[in-house]
């Protein structure tokens, strides 16, 4: 089984039990609440975002209504379970004159307009000074309910409604992206290649990019996070939950020919995708994924 070794920011978000990890967490696995509907995709019409490739968010400047600069997008947090970027990760230091720090702000607070214009996050200066910081290299800030609390309050002191769900598991999107993907036989099956994410109120996805094993095309296909299951061990791989067949002749795009994701034609193609896998996915994945008996060392199912 390969091991993911990417070392960026979000190396610090890990899958934690998914709630007790080694850095910035998927929090709390083994103990996770039930988990809500998906959220809509946005080809619904209901976001006021647009999707987008989290590896493209990420390093992004962020400016407010007045054209300031607020800082730089370090990483976006996800909720696994409901399919939700929930939080990104902004360097602001530099921009706030006030030495490295880093402050999660909740991800539909931000306006992404196009791929070329900076995101809009509409407050001051003074506000993200005062926000509460995240500290990249204490483990526990996203696992902890009374953190993600904390942060929602300050962003949305009307609100009596938790923002983020108790017991939400959490994963960043720099630590899925590159993750090794494989079967229950611990065969190669992929990787992902990226996560679409929406910061307004809709859905986000995982892009895998199939191996030759089960592609001859390598192609990149969306998949649901219930395609996947997370090792509560940060350094183990992903498993995928779907038959190879299915990956085998999904419709999917070329790894160097992104589609445009908000046209109308390619999100109801990937909306139907998505669908499709839903209603595919085994919460126990059985021989005839590889062929094979499944490994039941090799992990276990969500």
């Amino acid at each position: 089984m390969k091991l993911n070794n990417g070392k960026t920011l979000a190396s610090t978000i890990v899958v934690l039990t998914l709630t007790a990890a080694t850095a910035l967490p998927v929090m709390s696995q083994g103990n996770a609440a039930p988990a809500a509907a998906p959220a809509a995709r946005s080809s619904y019409g209901q976001s006021t975002s647009r999707d987008m490739r989290a590896s493209e968010l990420i390093g992004k400047q962020v400016e407010n209504a007045q054209g300031e600069k607020l800082g730089k997008i370090e990483d976006i947090v996800l909720d696994i379970d409901n399919e939700r970027a929930m939080y990104a990760v902004l360097s602001v230091g530099g921009a706030l004159g006030i030495g490295d720090r880093q402050v999660p702000v909740p991800a539909n607070s931000i306006q992404v307009r196009s791929a070329k214009e900076a995101p809009i996050l509409n407050v001051t200066k003074e506000q993200l000074k005062n926000a509460p910081a995240f500290d990249k290299k204490q483990a526990a800030n996203f696992s902890r309910d009374s953190y993600r609390s904390e942060v929602d309050r300050y962003f949305f002191k009307e609100e009596t409604v938790r923002h983020a769900p108790a017991g939400a598991r959490m994963m960043s999107a720099s630590d899925l992206i590159g993750k090794e993907i494989n079967d229950r036989a611990a065969h190669d099956a992929g990787k992902i290649a990226d996560v679409v994410v929406n910061l307004g109120n809709a859905g986000s996805y995982l892009v895998m990019q199939a191996d030759k094993a089960w592609s001859t095309e390598e192609k990149l296909v969306a998949l649901p996070f219930a395609a996947l299951t997370f090792p509560s061990r940060p350094d183990l791989d992903a498993y995928i939950n779907i038959d190879k067949p299915k990956i085998e002749t999904a419709k999917g795009f070329p790894k160097n020919k992104w589609p445009d994701l908000n046209a109308p034609s390619a999100q109801q193609q990937i909306r139907d995708q998505l669908a499709a896998f839903q209603s595919a996915t085994k919460s126990t994945p059985s021989a005839t994924q590889t062929g094979r008996e499944t490994s039941t060392s090799s992990g276990g199912s969500r």
